[in-house]
């Protein structure tokens, strides 16, 4: 009997790690999107004020 409570409890501790690792998961995406879009945001920004300022091509060249 002592046995299945043992292992009960393990069986808990387990899904309590699991639902934090989910949770650090759903956590770190979100920050990621949110960094993502920000920085898109930042050369998008970069790019419209090089072109008015005259910079005619903004993508870089290959040398070949």
């Amino acid at each position: 009997m002592k046995k299945w409570i043992k292992s009960s409890k393990s069986g808990q501790a387990l899904v309590e790690y699991a639902l934090v690792l989910a949770l650090i998961a759903i956590v770190a995406i979100l920050v990621i999107k949110a960094v993502g879009t920000k920085t898109a945001s930042t050369f998008n920004n970069v790019q419209s004020q090089m072109t008015s300022q005259g910079v005619m091509n903004t993508t870089p060249v290959v040398p070949n």
